[in-house]
């Protein structure tokens, strides 16, 4: 008993978690679609409906998986020394999109950065993507070897590339928000109103943030302590919904943070009609570029909104 507890037992649960924030990530990708008001490119969308299309398929090879282990070789404890090809597939979707959304934050890392961060503006997406790069390559090929060895016991052989998986996923996430939260934090401006909308997005990086580098950092460890138990696995097969949903939530987050934003009555008012959520880094008589949701608008201070409002 104790046996399938931790194999099928942590995997089945692993499934659960999984296919739930799946139902998140489909109600998600319906919400980004359906009268969104900020317009996101074509190629833009047709990313985002590319990661729901490998997500579906993620969740339905983890369900093959499943009904493999627990159904079909029923009794047969021989097959729980031996990978399926259908989890092993999934190791390859999971990169797929865990990649796709780190290069998404390494962008709107580069874009907050702003010109009067020369530096950092090339070196943290820099990292970021090289770390996911890290991630993408060393995670297929452990799958890879894992279609050649066919058993668990021969595959902790070539271990080292799934602890350095998991070790750059745990850095790249925990590197992504600790920017995100440091370059929000410098974004403010002293505005009431614009301050409050910043600490929320400080707020939301670092819930998502923290909770992807929790999950990734839990699957380093159960591999550690347990090789040969599937708790990994559990935690594994939830990790690539976690970095989707936390993609999506900051994607349709941006309306109602813009229209909070808007509640000022000091508000921009030329800007929030054709722009998401920008603010003035400082309050002058030159321009100020900042970033919210991963694009760079120039703008005018909030002396010239004034102004042109009073000429209006």
């Amino acid at each position: 008993m104790t046996l399938l507890d931790d194999t099928l037992g942590a995997a089945f649960l692993g499934c659960l978690a999984a296919a739930i924030l799946y139902g998140v990530t489909s109600v998600q990708t319906f919400l980004y679609f359906q009268g969104h008001p900020i317009k996101d490119g074509r190629f833009f969308k047709l990313a985002i409906f590319g990661l729901w299309a490998v997500d579906t398929i993620h969740i339905a090879f983890t369900a093959h998986g499943m009904y493999y282990y627990l159904v079909t070789s029923f009794g047969k404890f021989e097959v729980l020394l031996a990978p399926t090809w259908s989890l092993l597939a999934g190791v390859y979707l999971t990169n797929i999109s865990d990649i796709t959304v780190r290069c998404f934050f390494a962008m709107r890392v580069y874009l907050l950065c702003g010109r009067s961060r020369p530096v950092l503006r090339i070196v943290l997406p820099v990292i970021i993507i090289i770390l996911a790069l890290l991630v993408f390559i060393t995670g297929n090929a452990f799958a890879s070897k894992g279609f050649v060895l066919k058993t668990f016991a021969r595959l902790n052989d070539v271990s080292f590339y799934l602890y350095t998986s998991f070790a750059a996923a745990v850095v790249a996430d925990t590197l992504v928000a600790l920017s995100l939260c440091t370059l929000l934090f410098n974004s403010r401006t002293g505005i009431k109103r614009t301050d409050s909308v910043v600490k929320v997005m400080m707020a939301f990086v670092i819930n998502t943030g923290l909770l992807t580098s929790v999950c990734a950092m839990g699957c380093l460890v159960t591999y550690a302590i347990w090789p040969d138990k599937f708790i990994f696995m559990g935690l594994y097969f939830a990790l690539s919904k976690l970095y989707v949903n936390s993609l999506l939530a900051s994607l349709n987050a941006r309306s109602s943070l813009r229209t909070r934003e808007q509640a000022d009555p000091t508000n921009f008012e030329n800007v929030a009609i054709e722009t998401p959520i920008v603010f003035p880094t400082r309050v002058t008589n030159t321009p100020a570029t900042t970033v919210l949701d991963g694009t760079m608008k120039e703008m005018d201070t909030f002396q010239q909104t004034e102004s042109s409002r009073s000429s209006s």
